[in-house]
């Protein structure tokens, strides 16, 4: 008799999945502008340009306006909070749809301690320079910082004062594991 014995990886434990089908439960949006003319909207997208539906054709994602965003806009989304205690690293993914001017509009995530909103490790850049033309993976690391803590993810979208026709940065199929 032959027998083989293979060892493989753990599967990752999933800290965090939400593919936004079922509302916003826990989630919150902000406006940190004074001019108000852009805010997160979950819903279907509908922008001049850019997606016309969720991730893999689903009915929602989060959008910069669910048409297409302002000139001079500041806002903020932030996920539930995230247990992250007892793990020793994390990683985020989610799905993105980049539709921007290119030049002047940015967007980045952090990540905040949810007892306090303490911005816990830098701020990691969402690369707007490119148009996307389907969802796109975008994972990144969770920084040491935010290991061991209740956690909130927080997108931040910002644009300059031109006024463009372009639907913005749409996320969905939002994961964290280990």
């Amino acid at each position: 008799r032959l027998f083989v014995v293979e060892e493989f990886d753990a599967p990752p434990v999933i800290l965090f999945s939400d593919d936004l089908e079922s509302g916003a439960p826990g989630w919150t949006t902000l406006v940190n502008d004074n001019i108000e003319t852009t805010q997160w909207e979950l819903g279907t997208p509908a922008g001049t340009t850019g997606p016309i539906n969720g991730a893999e054709g689903s009915a929602n994602a989060w959008c910069t306006n669910l048409g297409d965003y302002g000139a001079d806009s500041d806002i903020s989304l932030r996920s539930p909070s995230i247990d992250m205690t007892g793990i020793a690293s994390a990683e985020l993914s989610f799905e993105a749809w980049r539709d921007a001017d290119t030049f002047g509009d940015t967007a980045v995530v952090r990540f905040l301690r949810a007892t306090d909103f303490t911005q816990l490790g830098v701020d990691t850049e969402i690369d707007m320079s490119a148009i996307d033309s389907s969802f796109t993976t975008i994972s990144m690391d969770i920084p040491t910082a935010a290991i061991g803590e209740s956690v909130i993810i927080e997108w931040n979208f910002v644009s300059d004062s031109s006024g463009d026709e372009f639907s913005g940065l749409t996320i969905d199929d939002i994961l964290v594991t280990d």
